[in-house]
Protein backbone atom coordinates (compact mmCIF):
# COMPACT_ATOMS: atom_id res chain seq x y z
CA UNK A 1 0.00 0.00 0.00
CA UNK A 2 1.34 3.53 -0.70
CA UNK A 3 0.28 6.64 0.84
CA UNK A 4 1.44 10.11 -0.23
CA UNK A 5 0.08 12.73 1.52
CA UNK A 6 0.83 15.60 -0.97
CA UNK A 7 -2.27 18.15 -1.27
CA UNK A 8 -1.81 19.85 -4.77
CA UNK A 9 -4.28 22.56 -5.98
CA UNK A 10 -5.23 23.93 -8.97
CA UNK A 11 -3.15 26.47 -9.11
CA UNK A 12 0.15 24.92 -8.23
CA UNK A 13 -0.23 21.86 -10.60
CA UNK A 14 -0.48 24.79 -13.44
CA UNK A 15 2.98 25.97 -11.82
CA UNK A 16 4.22 22.28 -11.86
CA UNK A 17 5.50 22.47 -15.24
CA UNK A 18 4.50 22.24 -18.94
CA UNK A 19 4.70 18.66 -19.61
CA UNK A 20 2.47 17.84 -16.82
CA UNK A 21 -0.18 20.81 -17.81
CA UNK A 22 -0.10 18.97 -21.48
CA UNK A 23 -0.18 15.89 -20.50
CA UNK A 24 -3.26 16.07 -18.53
CA UNK A 25 -5.00 19.17 -18.65
CA UNK A 26 -7.55 18.84 -16.01
CA UNK A 27 -8.09 21.23 -14.05
CA UNK A 28 -9.23 24.97 -14.74
CA UNK A 29 -7.10 28.68 -14.20
CA UNK A 30 -7.10 30.30 -10.93
CA UNK A 31 -6.70 34.35 -10.75
CA UNK A 32 -7.84 36.92 -8.57
CA UNK A 33 -7.97 40.43 -9.88
CA UNK A 34 -4.88 41.31 -7.77
CA UNK A 35 -2.25 38.57 -9.16
CA UNK A 36 -2.60 36.39 -11.83
CA UNK A 37 1.04 34.41 -10.48
CA UNK A 38 0.67 30.43 -10.15
CA UNK A 39 2.24 29.62 -6.67
CA UNK A 40 4.89 26.73 -7.22
CA UNK A 41 3.83 23.22 -6.13
CA UNK A 42 5.53 21.42 -3.42
CA UNK A 43 8.27 19.41 -4.38
CA UNK A 44 8.62 15.41 -3.76
CA UNK A 45 11.50 14.47 -4.30
CA UNK A 46 11.81 10.47 -4.57
CA UNK A 47 8.30 10.41 -4.43
CA UNK A 48 6.68 6.45 -5.32
CA UNK A 49 3.40 6.49 -6.17
CA UNK A 50 0.42 7.91 -7.17
CA UNK A 51 -0.71 11.48 -6.48
CA UNK A 52 -4.26 13.10 -6.33
CA UNK A 53 -4.10 16.44 -7.86
CA UNK A 54 -7.65 18.66 -6.59
CA UNK A 55 -9.19 20.04 -9.33
CA UNK A 56 -12.16 22.10 -7.72
CA UNK A 57 -11.55 25.69 -6.46
CA UNK A 58 -13.23 25.54 -3.23
CA UNK A 59 -15.14 22.34 -1.89
CA UNK A 60 -18.07 24.24 0.75
CA UNK A 61 -20.78 22.69 3.76
CA UNK A 62 -23.59 21.37 1.21
CA UNK A 63 -23.81 19.10 -1.72
CA UNK A 64 -20.61 19.08 -3.47
CA UNK A 65 -19.17 17.36 -6.97
CA UNK A 66 -15.71 15.87 -5.31
CA UNK A 67 -12.60 16.07 -8.41
CA UNK A 68 -9.24 15.19 -8.51
CA UNK A 69 -6.85 14.54 -11.35
CA UNK A 70 -4.44 11.24 -10.52
CA UNK A 71 -0.85 11.17 -12.09
CA UNK A 72 2.03 8.75 -11.41
CA UNK A 73 5.57 9.18 -10.71
CA UNK A 74 6.30 10.89 -13.86
CA UNK A 75 3.21 12.78 -13.82
CA UNK A 76 1.61 11.10 -16.06
CA UNK A 77 -2.25 10.81 -15.76
CA UNK A 78 -4.34 7.63 -14.84
CA UNK A 79 -6.93 7.29 -16.79
CA UNK A 80 -7.90 4.20 -16.58
CA UNK A 81 -8.37 2.97 -12.77
CA UNK A 82 -11.20 1.71 -10.59
CA UNK A 83 -11.65 4.30 -8.05
CA UNK A 84 -13.15 4.58 -4.34
CA UNK A 85 -13.16 7.56 -2.47
CA UNK A 86 -13.24 8.04 0.91
CA UNK A 87 -14.20 11.07 2.83
CA UNK A 88 -12.54 12.00 6.42
CA UNK A 89 -13.59 14.81 8.57
CA UNK A 90 -10.25 15.50 10.86
CA UNK A 91 -10.10 17.14 14.08
CA UNK A 92 -6.84 17.48 15.61
CA UNK A 93 -5.55 13.77 15.35
CA UNK A 94 -8.78 12.43 14.87
CA UNK A 95 -9.96 11.52 11.21
CA UNK A 96 -13.85 9.57 11.41
CA UNK A 97 -14.83 8.67 8.26
CA UNK A 98 -17.92 10.44 7.04
CA UNK A 99 -18.79 9.26 3.31
CA UNK A 100 -17.96 6.51 0.64
CA UNK A 101 -18.10 7.07 -2.91
CA UNK A 102 -17.17 5.23 -5.73
CA UNK A 103 -15.45 7.75 -8.73
CA UNK A 104 -16.31 8.37 -12.27
CA UNK A 105 -13.54 8.47 -14.64
CA UNK A 106 -14.59 12.18 -16.46
CA UNK A 107 -13.46 13.44 -19.58
CA UNK A 108 -13.71 16.69 -22.32
CA UNK A 109 -11.84 16.44 -25.74
CA UNK A 110 -9.58 14.05 -25.46
CA UNK A 111 -9.97 10.40 -23.26
CA UNK A 112 -6.21 10.52 -22.36
CA UNK A 113 -6.66 13.81 -20.08
CA UNK A 114 -9.26 13.55 -17.93
CA UNK A 115 -10.45 13.46 -13.95
CA UNK A 116 -12.30 11.71 -11.55
CA UNK A 117 -15.49 12.75 -9.57
CA UNK A 118 -18.26 11.87 -6.97
CA UNK A 119 -20.96 13.62 -5.73
CA UNK A 120 -20.07 14.31 -1.07
CA UNK A 121 -22.25 15.80 1.20
CA UNK A 122 -19.73 17.80 3.31
CA UNK A 123 -21.33 18.48 6.60
CA UNK A 124 -18.58 20.81 8.33
CA UNK A 125 -16.13 23.35 8.22
CA UNK A 126 -12.54 23.28 8.36
CA UNK A 127 -9.76 20.45 7.60
CA UNK A 128 -11.01 16.75 5.67
CA UNK A 129 -9.00 13.96 4.32
CA UNK A 130 -9.88 11.99 1.20
CA UNK A 131 -8.80 8.58 1.21
CA UNK A 132 -8.87 6.98 -2.63
CA UNK A 133 -8.24 3.60 -3.16
CA UNK A 134 -6.91 3.23 -6.92
CA UNK A 135 -7.56 -0.33 -8.12
CA UNK A 136 -4.86 -1.06 -11.77
CA UNK A 137 -3.61 -3.65 -13.55
CA UNK A 138 -4.01 -5.61 -10.36
CA UNK A 139 -2.76 -4.01 -8.14
CA UNK A 140 -4.48 -1.67 -5.43
CA UNK A 141 -3.12 1.87 -3.86
CA UNK A 142 -4.34 3.83 -1.19
CA UNK A 143 -3.69 7.68 -1.57
CA UNK A 144 -4.63 10.15 0.65
CA UNK A 145 -4.63 13.73 0.87
CA UNK A 146 -6.24 16.69 2.89
CA UNK A 147 -8.85 19.42 1.83
CA UNK A 148 -10.31 22.71 3.66
CA UNK A 149 -14.22 22.90 3.52
CA UNK A 150 -15.45 26.41 3.37
CA UNK A 151 -18.86 27.22 5.85
CA UNK A 152 -19.75 29.03 2.62
CA UNK A 153 -18.17 29.51 -1.38
CA UNK A 154 -17.16 32.52 -3.05
CA UNK A 155 -19.02 31.45 -6.04
CA UNK A 156 -22.86 31.37 -5.62
CA UNK A 157 -24.15 28.18 -3.42
CA UNK A 158 -26.46 25.53 -4.56
CA UNK A 159 -29.65 26.60 -3.29
CA UNK A 160 -29.04 30.96 -3.64
CA UNK A 161 -30.75 33.11 -6.30
CA UNK A 162 -28.60 33.28 -9.53
CA UNK A 163 -27.05 36.90 -9.79
CA UNK A 164 -28.45 38.85 -12.52
CA UNK A 165 -25.42 40.41 -13.85
CA UNK A 166 -25.76 42.91 -17.06
CA UNK A 167 -23.62 41.39 -20.27
CA UNK A 168 -23.00 42.60 -22.93
CA UNK A 169 -24.53 41.71 -26.59
CA UNK A 170 -24.38 42.68 -30.11
CA UNK A 171 -26.19 46.14 -29.09
CA UNK A 172 -22.80 46.94 -27.30
CA UNK A 173 -20.09 46.35 -29.56
CA UNK A 174 -19.12 47.61 -32.53
CA UNK A 175 -17.19 44.31 -33.38
CA UNK A 176 -19.12 41.00 -32.41
CA UNK A 177 -15.57 38.96 -31.79
CA UNK A 178 -15.29 41.11 -29.09
CA UNK A 179 -18.34 39.08 -27.23
CA UNK A 180 -16.29 35.92 -27.66
CA UNK A 181 -12.45 34.79 -27.66
CA UNK A 182 -13.73 31.62 -29.29
CA UNK A 183 -12.74 30.92 -32.88
CA UNK A 184 -15.03 31.35 -34.24
CA UNK A 185 -17.02 33.39 -31.52
CA UNK A 186 -20.18 31.38 -30.25
CA UNK A 187 -23.75 32.35 -31.14
CA UNK A 188 -24.67 32.04 -26.76
CA UNK A 189 -24.28 36.09 -26.22
CA UNK A 190 -27.35 37.22 -28.61
CA UNK A 191 -29.25 38.45 -24.95
CA UNK A 192 -27.94 39.74 -21.78
CA UNK A 193 -27.51 37.29 -18.86
CA UNK A 194 -30.10 39.53 -16.52
CA UNK A 195 -32.60 38.96 -19.27
CA UNK A 196 -32.23 35.38 -19.34
CA UNK A 197 -32.55 35.19 -15.99
CA UNK A 198 -35.89 36.86 -16.12
CA UNK A 199 -37.75 35.57 -18.99
CA UNK A 200 -39.01 31.84 -16.65
CA UNK A 201 -37.25 29.91 -18.63
CA UNK A 202 -34.21 27.19 -17.01
CA UNK A 203 -30.83 28.85 -18.10
CA UNK A 204 -27.27 27.17 -18.09
CA UNK A 205 -24.46 29.54 -17.96
CA UNK A 206 -20.80 28.96 -18.76
CA UNK A 207 -18.23 31.24 -17.46
CA UNK A 208 -14.71 30.89 -19.45
CA UNK A 209 -12.43 32.42 -21.41
CA UNK A 210 -11.22 30.20 -24.53
CA UNK A 211 -8.90 32.59 -25.65
CA UNK A 212 -6.82 32.63 -22.81
CA UNK A 213 -7.93 29.90 -20.58
CA UNK A 214 -4.00 28.61 -19.55
CA UNK A 215 -5.63 24.88 -18.89
CA UNK A 216 -6.66 24.72 -22.18
CA UNK A 217 -10.09 23.20 -20.54
CA UNK A 218 -12.33 26.14 -21.84
CA UNK A 219 -12.28 26.09 -25.07
CA UNK A 220 -13.42 22.18 -25.34
CA UNK A 221 -15.83 22.89 -22.47
CA UNK A 222 -17.50 25.52 -24.60
CA UNK A 223 -17.45 23.06 -27.75
CA UNK A 224 -19.53 20.52 -25.14
CA UNK A 225 -22.17 23.41 -24.24
CA UNK A 226 -22.82 24.54 -27.44
CA UNK A 227 -22.83 20.36 -28.92
CA UNK A 228 -25.71 19.55 -25.61
CA UNK A 229 -27.81 22.74 -26.83
CA UNK A 230 -29.44 21.65 -29.68
CA UNK A 231 -31.73 18.93 -27.66
CA UNK A 232 -33.37 21.53 -25.57
CA UNK A 233 -34.56 23.66 -28.36
CA UNK A 234 -35.96 27.39 -27.05
CA UNK A 235 -36.79 25.55 -24.01
CA UNK A 236 -33.84 26.34 -21.93
CA UNK A 237 -31.48 29.65 -22.38
CA UNK A 238 -27.45 28.57 -22.65
CA UNK A 239 -25.51 31.74 -21.68
CA UNK A 240 -21.39 31.97 -22.26
CA UNK A 241 -19.45 34.86 -19.97
CA UNK A 242 -16.26 35.70 -20.88
CA UNK A 243 -13.66 35.75 -17.90
CA UNK A 244 -12.26 39.16 -19.40
CA UNK A 245 -13.72 42.71 -20.35
CA UNK A 246 -9.98 43.58 -21.19
CA UNK A 247 -8.21 39.85 -21.47
CA UNK A 248 -4.83 41.17 -22.05
CA UNK A 249 -4.48 43.27 -19.23
CA UNK A 250 -6.31 40.45 -17.11
CA UNK A 251 -9.41 42.63 -16.40
CA UNK A 252 -12.29 40.94 -15.44
CA UNK A 253 -15.64 41.37 -16.76
CA UNK A 254 -18.14 42.86 -14.52
CA UNK A 255 -20.34 39.48 -14.58
CA UNK A 256 -17.59 37.63 -13.09
CA UNK A 257 -16.36 39.92 -10.18
CA UNK A 258 -20.06 40.14 -9.49
CA UNK A 259 -20.39 36.42 -9.18
CA UNK A 260 -16.93 35.89 -7.49
CA UNK A 261 -15.54 33.58 -9.15
CA UNK A 262 -12.09 32.29 -8.25
CA UNK A 263 -11.71 29.96 -11.12
CA UNK A 264 -12.61 28.89 -14.21
CA UNK A 265 -13.91 27.48 -16.35
CA UNK A 266 -17.78 26.93 -14.54
CA UNK A 267 -21.55 26.24 -15.17
CA UNK A 268 -24.18 26.75 -13.49
CA UNK A 269 -27.64 25.21 -13.84
CA UNK A 270 -30.43 27.79 -12.77
CA UNK A 271 -34.17 27.09 -12.45
CA UNK A 272 -37.37 28.74 -13.55
CA UNK A 273 -37.27 30.82 -10.40
CA UNK A 274 -33.99 31.79 -10.69
CA UNK A 275 -32.20 29.69 -8.13
CA UNK A 276 -28.82 27.57 -8.54
CA UNK A 277 -29.79 23.86 -8.53
CA UNK A 278 -26.38 22.97 -9.66
CA UNK A 279 -22.76 24.29 -10.09
CA UNK A 280 -19.60 22.79 -11.49
CA UNK A 281 -16.24 23.61 -10.79
CA UNK A 282 -14.26 22.62 -13.79
CA UNK A 283 -14.64 21.04 -16.71
CA UNK A 284 -17.98 18.91 -16.96
CA UNK A 285 -19.17 16.20 -20.03
CA UNK A 286 -22.13 16.45 -21.99
CA UNK A 287 -23.21 13.34 -19.59
CA UNK A 288 -22.83 15.55 -16.73
CA UNK A 289 -24.59 18.64 -18.35
CA UNK A 290 -27.66 16.96 -19.14
CA UNK A 291 -28.30 15.27 -15.64
CA UNK A 292 -27.79 19.10 -14.58
CA UNK A 293 -30.45 19.89 -16.81
CA UNK A 294 -32.67 17.55 -15.86
CA UNK A 295 -32.85 19.12 -12.31
CA UNK A 296 -33.76 22.06 -13.66
CA UNK A 297 -36.43 21.56 -16.18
Amino acid sequence: MTINARSVTRRGFLAAGAAALTSLALVGCQRTQSSATPQAAPAQPGRTGPTLILATSELVVGPNRFAVGIVDEANRPIVDARVTFGFFQVEGQQATKRAEAPATFRWVDQQTKGIYTAPVQLDAPGRWGVEAAVEREGQRTVIRSSFEVKATGMAPMIGSPAIRSKTLTPRDVKDPAELCTAAPSCELHATSLDELLANGKPTVVLFASPGYCTSQTCAPQLGVLLGVRPKYGEGVNFAHVEIYKDPRNQVLADAVTEWRLPSEPWIFFVDRSGTILERYDGIATPEEIQGAIAKIV
